[in-house]
């Protein structure tokens, strides 16, 4: 019952005289609500009282030659008396919850979630084209049919999901996969990338130039783009091709005995330089030719390094340039080893160089048949050079796309 005692509006009084419990009973029996009764002092007690029952029990009080009086008042009829004695503050309070309920209307702050390939001005954008944008007014925004047009209106959208919380809307996106172009229904025929000895054949479309033991060089055409309806077996073995013939795209596996040679030398004394790893930043004010360190040594931190330096102008103003620059410096440590390999050593070394070489060139499905090491004359006694042979199986067939300009005979 407190909320309503607060409602109507209720008081604080004190009661004070030779018997102010007397005015309580009397109060109590004629049915007066009071309540929070304290008493703070000898003959003066403290209690609440709702305001219409305030007149009877100061009546009472009288008749028990009692003084009473009020301490504070609550409740909302107060509060609407203080309210119009202070009428701008009233107005400006309503003014600013009027404004508050305006501005929560409109759509201030835009998230955008989900983006890899695209930028977030690039969604930004593309929802300001359909009305999505700071300022707009959130009741009109129709969020299903935003994320439609949205989706169907940019080719690397495949989903978008839009919710508002607050004046906040955030744009949940996800990007299609995009398959890329390939030359795969381009004409082309299959040539050689290594000169070589074919050892397998296989052909699986298209018209084979060449046969097992064949001796190829690199560019020949093994199997031509060209295919014919029929082919016409000739007395010595030979066809003849005949017919109308169309251009595909040639596929097949030509595997040829390729040999690979690599040459590689190396120093019987090496000295090398490696980055060991550790960094130092020195930052400088430059002002005119005065440079003044901010941050980091003051020299050079290592005996070797690698230096990287960025420049920043400060104070640039429309056309005017003061020469006044911060620039970084990165000094980058590096260590000087110095090997003494030997002559054998040398020798391994310069192997093993040709060697990571030629892995290097080699596609993944060549099979090493044979190696071979041949040391090689130098003019130089400190140094040691080997020729590396490998003898390998691999596919030599790649596709040359058929243009205008080496479309072939037919």
């Amino acid at each position: 019952m407190r909320w309503y005692s607060y409602l109507v509006g209720y008081l604080i009084v004190t009661i004070e005289g030779e018997f102010p419990e007397k005015v309580i009973n009397m109060a109590l029996i004629r049915g007066i609500f009071l309540w929070d009764i304290i008493q703070v002092a000898d003959k003066k007690i403290m209690l609440k009282i709702r305001l219409h029952g305030f007149r009877p029990l100061a009546r009472i009080a009288r008749k028990c030659r009692c003084h009473i009086s009020i301490y504070e008042r609550k409740g909302i009829p107060f509060q609407f008396k203080k309210i119009k004695k202070r009428k701008t503050l009233a107005l400006g309070s309503m003014l600013f919850f009027l404004s508050l309920y305006i501005l929560c209307s409109f759509v201030w702050v835009i998230e955008v979630k989900g983006t890899e390939d695209l930028t977030v001005s690039e969604v930004k954008e593309l929802a300001a084209d359909f009305g999505l944008k700071p300022g707009a007014v959130i009741k009109k925004l129709d969020l299903d049919k935003l994320e439609v047009e949205m989706q169907d209106n940019h080719p690397k959208l495949a989903w978008v999901g839009i919710s508002i919380q607050g004046t906040k809307v955030t744009i949940e996106i996800a990007e299609k996969v995009l398959i890329p172009e390939t030359e795969e229904h381009k004409y082309a025929h299959l040539i050689a990338r290594e000169p070589g000895i074919i050892e397998e054949m296989l052909v699986l479309k298209g018209t084979p130039q060449v046969k097992e033991g064949d001796q190829i060089e690199r560019g020949q055409i093994l199997i031509s783009g060209w295919v014919y309806p029929e082919m016409h077996l000739n007395d010595d073995g030979t066809y003849t091709p005949m017919g109308n013939p169309e251009l595909v795209r040639a596929k097949g596996i030509v595997r040829a005995r390729v040999k690979h040679i690599i040459k590689k030398s190396c120093p019987i004394k090496e000295s090398k330089i490696i980055q060991t790893g550790e960094k130092s930043e020195q930052v400088i004010l430059k002002i005119g030719k005065k440079q003044i360190v901010l941050k980091g040594p003051q020299t050079t931190p290592f005996q070797y390094y690698q230096k990287e330096t960025t420049l920043k102008p400060l104070l640039n103003w429309r056309n005017i340039q003061v020469p006044v620059e911060l620039i970084t410096n990165t000094f980058i440590e590096q260590k000087r080893l110095n090997n003494n390999y030997g002559h054998e050593g040398a020798y391994q070394e310069a192997i093993k160089r040709a060697e990571n070489n030629l892995r290097a060139i080699l596609p993944q499905d060549a099979k090493v048949l044979n190696q071979s090491v041949k040391l090689l004359s130098t003019e130089s006694k400190e140094i040691v050079e080997v020729e590396v042979i490998w003898d390998c199986l691999e596919n030599v067939a790649v596709p040359m796309l058929i243009h205008d300009g080496n479309i072939g005979d037919p």
